[in-house]
């Protein structure tokens, strides 16, 4: 009896020790615990990243509409000015104002020349007699108060045709040919224009 005891003190103190050793020592995770968490932390990253990718590219989304719609507003003011330039009802007003190389622009441009003595040779006097000759015909054909507005326009390039025409050494260097104008007036053909214009639109 004695014998039996002594083992089965010696037993119980050895199932003590092992269940004093499994509450100290926690179990440590598996591999594939530990690859299941890595994986689903990174993924979360990933995710957490391609949101904001995402919201970037909706941000820059806005930008383009906000652009387009800038682009269209542009657009609805250059569509208005060409209604307000197509709205001549008048056809001596349209050859005017907006037909092929427009005769407003180039009338313009031949007071700016004369102003600035660029009407040297016959080359640049061609422009000059070419304009005339096509406000003529309009004025022609057209009601008599825009006609009177057209002529007045036309009053610096006849007057330059003129000069040209009566062949004066003192406009044409007999030997060079260079051609100098004498002093014409523009303003006027200037105001009439702007008139002719609102007559026009009128």
């Amino acid at each position: 009896m004695k014998k039996f005891s002594v083992i089965a003190v010696a037993m119980t103190a050895t199932l003590a020790l092992g269940a004093c050793s499994s509450d100290e020592e926690p179990e440590e995770p598996t591999t594939a615990e530990q690859t299941t968490e890595d994986t689903t932390s990174d993924t979360g990253t990933e995710t957490g990243d391609t949101g904001a990718e995402t919201g970037d590219t909706g941000a820059e989304t806005g930008d383009t509409g906000a652009e387009t719609g800038d682009t269209g507003t542009e657009t609805g003011d250059a569509g208005a000015e060409t209604g307000d330039a197509a709205s001549f009802s008048e056809p001596a007003c349209q050859e005017f104002f907006t037909e092929g190389g427009p005769m407003a622009d180039r009338a313009e441009a031949g007071r700016l020349a004369i102003d600035n003595g660029e009407i040297v040779d016959t080359v640049t006097m061609s422009e000059v007699t070419l304009l005339k000759s096509r406000l003529d015909a309009t004025a022609k054909d057209a009601p008599e108060d825009i006609s009177a507005l057209i002529l007045e326009v036309n009053a610096p390039f006849a007057a330059a045709q003129d000069a040209v025409n009566e062949a004066s050494e003192d406009v044409i260097d007999p030997e060079t040919g260079a051609i100098t104008l004498p002093e014409i007036d523009t303003q006027a053909s200037a105001d009439a224009q702007a008139e002719l214009e609102t007559a026009c639109a009128g």
